[in-house]
């Protein structure tokens, strides 16, 4: 390599092969440094277990997060199935909507019954869906009846059952204690003045009636209904039955 002079400054000249040496040096260890990288980092990756191959994990599949608006399973409140729903209002303008679920029998759990039921009978209930479709607060009020077979009531007790115009003369209604089961849409119940409590709009409830006089045990579905009669909700008009879903 030689040395010329320039305006006094030196300049330090070699052959264009041994610049082409030098660049191609360069970017040999430029390669090499990023393979070293890389191949550190994959290690590291693989020590804490970060790299997954199809099929790891505990059998092999991966959850979808639920998407916007949508709860994840187990977390949503379904209503139950319900037969078609009958409106009856009051005369101050409140509104009730009503639909029958189910049926059961119970053994005096929640009943005001005072002495012990015969043997062999029991405290049949219709569970119902109770709702507020109008815009504004109702009164909690218990508009639904449970009415069973006359037949089935014990002797003792008929004299309490009594039958309603527009129902059919086999059914009767004997006393009957509603209570509240669950919520099942819109907002809890608020509280009023003396104790009353009243629906938020659009809220909907779960409501057990329960038959306060015993009935013979192997009664059925077909031995009961559910009606709306009192004047309260009425009027003039006869009374209208809440039918339980199909095929139930």
């Amino acid at each position: 390599m030689g040395v010329r002079e320039t305006s006094g400054v030196q300049v330090r000249l070699g052959s264009r092969e041994s610049e082409r040496e030098r660049r191609e040096r360069r970017r040999k260890g430029r390669r090499s440094g990023l393979v070293a990288a890389g191949v550190l980092v994959l290690a590291g990756l693989v020590t804490a277990g970060l790299v997954l191959t199809p099929g790891s994990g505990d059998k092999g599949e991966t959850q979808a997060a639920p998407a916007a608006g949508e709860r994840a399973p187990g977390g949503a409140v379904k209503p139950p199935p319900a037969g078609s729903p009958i409106t009856v209002g009051t005369a101050d303008g409140s509104r009730y909507r009503i639909a029958a679920v189910t049926s059961g029998i119970s053994d005096g759990v929640v009943t005001t019954f005072q002495s012990t039921p015969p043997s062999g009978t029991a405290f049949p209930y219709i569970e119902y869906i109770l709702s507020n479709p109008g815009g504004g607060k109702v009164l909690l009020d218990f508009p639904g009846d449970v009415f069973v077979r006359r037949a089935l009531v014990t002797p003792a007790a008929r004299g309490r059952c009594m039958p309603q115009a527009g129902v059919p003369e086999a059914l009767c209604t004997p006393p009957t204690d509603s209570q509240v089961v669950r919520r099942l849409a819109g907002g809890a119940l608020v509280a009023g003045e003396g104790g009353d409590k009243y629906l938020p709009p659009g809220a909907s409830y779960l409501v057990r009636a329960t038959v306060d006089v015993p009935v013979d045990r192997g009664v059925k579905r077909s031995d009961m209904a559910l009606y709306v009669w009192k004047q309260l909700y009425m009027a003039d008009r006869l009374a209208r039955q809440a039918p339980f879903p199909k095929g139930q």
